[in-house]
């Protein structure tokens, strides 16, 4: 089926005579349903598509958390660093694959969208084959018994004035669906990227005793990769932390501060403890043997080759929850950061369990670890699949690695402008470290760390520091820095980046604007602000992101 998107986009239009999807008598929202005549694994299925103009300003999200497509329709561009097609292998290695989840896109002075409201077992991906807009319903591995219906995922067609205003409604009736967790906000210092896979025992506590003197705004102590002897032997601890972690742990209690950990519950290396002793619980390839994930996707970025949980298995979920049981009941840990979750739900993969989608196990696999955890407890998601995570984490990642670069730094800020709309709205946002200090011969500009200080303050969710605390170094000083700490939690709803401020108080009390959304007009700010970009500007002007000042009017930062 082919329509126009004026015919899709209508409320009794052409949909309703499309087989797989139908409309339900209870909501504005559509279901996807596959009926068999044989037994058959329908895998993926064509549901729609739509003609839509060519030079269409569109949105689409990625799978997984480092993907995302803008642009036009007729001249797209990936605006994250990873292409899943060719970085990730996904979609079967279709061309013209724009991303999944949901789609949207402008014409005729509308917004449309086309997006689920659930996923918690299949999943929908967007491809543009030449002025048309394919969907496809990817049903993984689900066998459908003959004569019988498969009936999964909820859809919605949106319309609306502005792309906020659709987004909202988006978020709404997602919420309605997966209801999302409690957020969670928090100030710490996070070793990655101050130490990265080399962290010791002595500069967790080097920097541990700067918090405990210098940092009374920071409380998390965020221990990151590299405490581990091997990916996967999480209660273990390496060589350099001689005095255990489950000790420092003790400690950071002792002095206050709360321990937090990164784990990648879903992945373990072939060096592993847990790998050797336990090869029947990973995913299999077609010779029954566990199979590296450079084999079917991207291979991990270290301590390879990397194998994948297959949380179907009743045992390893056993596993997970003992792991974060002990974690949270011994360590006296309650935050816990999850790397690499897009490898506990990689498409393509088929669970020992029948029946069991890699969407469905990977939820199975958070719930395991919730039950761990405990329901008080914070899980952060990182690298991960995105509408699989819904309703299962408090906070989540949805920017890349910070570096101390300014391309890095605009890279982060584009894709967190147009995924704003999920804070607080999902899960709490974190927009990932601050980093203000030279290391290793990369010297953060002033530039880029008022963009990552503007992404922190605008999305209002974790703020972390990634120096070593003794180094840092602040533009115009701590003053601003302390006070944006000590107030995350006063902070409320997180504010749209395209009117959000970084509030950087000089002497003149000029703040700089944390960009425009990718051309938004200036004249946004009109009646509110006095906006200048170097010069007096016009209503016409646009704001390139990070380019832009701003003079408070008398008493609107009186919170800073």
């Amino acid at each position: 089926m082919t329509a126009d998107y004026r015919s899709v986009f209508t409320e009794n239009g052409a949909l309703y005579g499309n087989d797989y999807i139908v409309p339900d008598p209870c909501t504005t929202e559509f279901r996807l349903r596959f009926r068999a005549e044989t037994e058959c694994t329908p895998r993926v299925l064509k549901i729609l598509e739509i003609m839509i103009p060519e030079d269409a300003p569109i949105c689409c999200e990625g799978y997984q958390m480092l993907s995302l497509t803008a642009g036009t329709f007729g001249h797209h561009r990936q605006v994250g660093r990873i292409d899943e097609v060719r970085d990730y292998r996904l979609y079967d290695g279709r061309d013209g694959i724009l991303g999944a989840n949901f789609f949207a896109f402008h014409a005729d002075d509308v917004w449309h969208l086309m997006g689920t409201t659930s996923c918690t077992e299949t999943s929908v991906f967007f491809r543009k084959n030449g002025g048309v807009l394919e969907v496809y319903w990817d049903l993984g591995d689900i066998t459908v018994a003959a004569g019988g219906d498969y009936e999964s995922e909820y859809i919605c067609f949106l319309t609306g004035d502005s792309r906020d205003e659709i987004l909202d409604e988006y978020a709404r009736r997602i919420n309605i669906r997966m209801p999302p967790l409690s957020g969670y906000r928090s100030a710490g210092w996070c070793s990655w990227y101050a130490y990265y896979a080399g962290i010791t025992e002595s500069a967790v506590r080097e920097n541990l005793d700067c918090m405990a003197q210098d940092w009374p705004e920071l409380s998390l102590v965020l221990i990151d990769d590299g405490y581990q002897p091997f990916m996967g032997d999480w209660l273990e601890s390496s060589e350099r932390f001689g005095s255990g972690v489950k000790r420092i742990c003790e400690d950071i209690l002792a002095r206050g501060k709360c321990p937090a950990l990164w784990i990648s519950p879903f992945i373990a290396s072939g060096g592993s403890r847990l790998f050797r002793e336990h090869r029947d619980w990973f995913i299999r390839g077609a010779d029954g043997s566990p199979v590296p994930a450079g084999d079917i996707t991207y291979g991990g970025w270290r301590d390879t080759p990397w194998y994948l949980l297959d949380t179907s298995v009743y045992e390893v979920r056993e596993h997970l929850a003992r792991v974060f049981r002990i974690f949270r009941r011994d360590y006296g840990i309650s935050c816990f950061k999850l790397d690499a979750c897009y490898f506990g739900a990689v498409p393509g993969t088929r669970s020992s369990r029948p029946g069991v989608t890699w969407i469905s196990r990977y939820r199975l696999g958070l719930m395991a670890i919730r039950r761990g955890a405990g329901d008080d407890a914070c899980l952060i998601g990182c690298n991960a699949p995105l509408w699989p995570s819904l309703g299962l984490l408090n906070v989540m990642r949805l920017g890349d690695d910070a570096e101390r670069r300014q391309d890095r730094a605009n890279l982060n800020s584009e894709m967190l402008r147009y995924r704003y709309w999920m804070a607080d709205m999902f899960w709490t946002m974190d927009p990932d470290a601050i980093l203000t200090a030279p290391l290793e011969g990369a010297n953060p500009p002033e530039a880029a760390v008022r963009v990552m200080t503007a992404q922190a303050y605008a999305l209002g969710g974790l703020l972390m520091l990634g120096d070593p605390l003794r180094e840092t170094r602040f533009p115009g000083g701590e003053r601003f820095f302390r006070k944006l700490f000590g107030n995350v939690h006063d902070r409320r709803r997180a504010q749209p980046l395209n009117r959000a401020l970084t509030v950087f108080r000089n002497e003149k009390d000029v703040i700089t604007v944390f960009g425009g959304n990718s051309g938004e007009p200036l004249a946004a700010y009109r009646g509110r602000y006095r906006v200048f970009a170097g010069s007096p500007a016009s209503e016409a002007d646009f704001v390139p992101a990070g380019d832009a000042e701003i003079l408070l009017p008398e008493g609107a930062g009186r919170d800073f």
